[in-house]
């Protein structure tokens, strides 16, 4: 979504990442793509989705961890 001669919020996100945050990398990659493509709507909804995903895993993590002492 860059117009000429602007930089893209994308392009300045990764520039500002070192070498060493290759999971903050992984997770903004998907995200950087989406909004490039489809505009900050769709990276809203894409971070939306992932938000859900995540409260369903760590809801399962809960529910292990209490079936494990509550056996």
């Amino acid at each position: 979504m860059s117009t000429g001669g602007e930089t893209a919020f994308s392009d300045l996100v990764r520039l500002g990442m070192s070498v060493h945050h290759d999971r903050e990398r992984t997770l903004w990659v998907p995200l950087r793509h989406q909004f490039d493509r489809e505009g900050p709507d769709a990276a809203r909804e894409y971070l939306l989705a992932q938000r859900q995903q995540l409260a369903e895993q760590v809801e399962k993590q809960l529910e292990q961890v209490d079936g494990r002492i509550n056996g």
